[in-house]
């Protein structure tokens, strides 16, 4: 990568791997960074619209979404998602609570968000992200969270 970053998101997209957010122990980033295996090169891609770290980052429908986060003053619960093909970030409905630390994935079509923090105390709740709807409920809640939230989805036949 072309900058140390701590508290940044990573995920694969498209046969790409992309480092979002971060911060360096000064300043928190919106800078987001690809790196091509085939080429063994970092190159920036455009910067998210908000500077955040500690964000949840998954794939959904061929697009990135990152959720939550903080950026140096507050906890976020604001949302965007990047099209590589556009090469865009745009803005899509906001989550119905602050969440730093988020555990975020995608199943059954829908973006799943997990736990987090507020600024106050560890979540158990649960928001389920429709992005036909574009509109984010609450799901049933984890029966608790004392720390970082683990998430990963399998199939069952």
């Amino acid at each position: 990568m072309n900058k140390s970053r701590s508290a940044g998101a990573v995920i694969a997209c498209q046969g790409q791997i992309y480092a979002l957010g971060g911060h360096d122990g000064l300043s928190i980033f919106d800078s987001v960074e690809r790196y091509n295996p085939t080429t063994n090169t970092w190159v920036e891609a455009p910067p998210m619209l908000t500077k955040r770290c500690r964000l949840g980052v998954a794939m959904l429908g061929g697009k990135l979404y990152a959720c939550g986060g903080y950026d140096g003053s507050s906890f976020l619960q604001t949302v965007e998602m990047y099209c590589p093909r556009a090469n865009k970030w745009t803005y899509v409905a906001s989550m119905n609570a602050q969440r730093s630390r988020v555990a975020l994935t995608a199943n059954m079509g829908k973006l799943w968000a997990v736990g987090g923090y507020d600024g106050i105390s560890n979540l158990i709740t649960v928001e389920v992200y429709d992005p036909k709807k574009d509109q984010w409920e609450f799901a049933p809640n984890m029966i608790a969270h004392e720390g970082g939230v683990g998430l990963g989805v399998i199939s069952v036949p």
